[in-house]
């Protein structure tokens, strides 16, 4: 064989190889290995805290290390509002974020924060994995952003040094800490309360100096943060159910094989049942917790008349901001 026929020959298999590589990793991406830095504000030592963590570790071993996650919990990338935004602006591939908290890119996520809005905690549930949730998730992808999974965050309970709240009308005048969520603020101020939007990072401080009487968080989050410490009185008033939205950026996601992202989205469905059956499992040892702390824990609260007192903001946001479609899906599966 000439020099020259040996150079077309080694040419040509030359492209076959290189052929062959680039298509060993299927479609649906590029198959390039991607590390996804993923924000938070949720407090470490939870359970979706500690679960989003092993999510990361069991993706990066079933792909091989082809994908990554690089955590950053407890707001060390800023507020959820910011967060969201380096995420649309492709300075973060990743976020876990309140859904209510979304509201911040579309109105209509402040869904979340209607007070009292599921029956029992198994439809609020099994509301996240039907059509609600997918309702939630496709707004988000107007966003951007690709919704991987849901994580429990579960109710809310009052906290105070004033008394235990047992009828909407002793929360009258009551100072109370509230996320940065107007339609939260409408809920309480229908109850006579004076809400103060304040960051998480700042409630603790504020509670010990008296700037404010109450806060209002579910009970991993207020153990976690010794709450105890500056506050007297639990009352498990149960008025809003929260859950987080993980996210990934929508070009990053289709960046990614099919083969990985199937993996991302099985993981992220175990955590979303194995975060509900923890949150039971700790729940009584959060409460005993707190008692052993010197709360004085009241479960005594008439939540038929603290729900029908904040009804009116139902018709208010049906008519401003969600819209009729939005709201009969939420009620085919609200149990009501």
């Amino acid at each position: 064989m000439s020099n020259k026929w040996k150079l077309s020959f080694f040419a040509i298999l030359l492209v076959f190889v290189l052929a062959a590589c680039s298509d060993t990793d299927g479609e649906g991406g590029s198959g390039d290995s991607v590390t996804l830095q993923l924000g938070h504000a949720l407090t470490e030592g939870t359970p979706a805290s500690d679960l989003i963590e092993e999510m990361a570790a069991e993706v990066e071993e079933q792909t091989e290390g082809r994908v990554t996650f690089d955590i950053y919990p407890n707001s060390q990338l800023g507020s959820e509002t910011e967060m969201l935004e380096q995420v649309q602006l492709g300075s973060m591939e990743s976020a876990a974020i309140m859904v209510g908290s979304m509201q911040a890119l579309d109105t209509r996520m402040a869904i979340e924060d209607l007070p009292y809005m599921w029956k029992d905690i198994e439809h609020a549930r099994e509301a996240y994995k039907g059509e609600f949730g997918d309702y939630l998730a496709d707004i988000m992808a107007e966003q951007d952003m690709t919704k991987i999974g849901y994580l429990e965050w579960g109710f809310r309970h009052i906290t105070n040094n004033r008394g235990p709240i047992v009828e909407p009308e002793d929360l009258e005048g009551l100072n109370i800490r509230v996320a940065e969520t107007k339609l939260r603020v409408d809920a309480f101020e229908q109850l006579g309360a004076l809400p103060t939007v304040m960051a998480f990072s700042e409630v603790y401080g504020a509670l010990q100096q008296g700037a404010i009487d109450a806060q209002e968080n579910p009970l991993a989050n207020t153990v976690l943060p010794k709450f105890y410490e500056v506050q007297d009185y639990l009352s498990l008033t149960g008025h809003f159910y929260n859950t987080i939205m993980l996210v990934v950026s929508t070009d990053i996601w289709d960046s990614i094989s099919e083969e990985d992202q199937e993996i991302i989205i099985a993981e992220a469905e175990r955590i979303q049942d194995e975060v509900t059956v923890m949150n039971d499992e700790q729940e009584d040892t959060y409460i005993q917790e707190l008692i052993d702390n010197g709360m004085q824990v009241n479960d005594d609260v008439n939540a038929d008349a603290f729900r029908e007192a904040m009804m009116p903001v139902y018709d208010k946001w049906e008519e401003d901001v969600f819209g009729e479609e939005m709201m009969d899906i939420y009620r085919e599966a609200s149990g009501w």
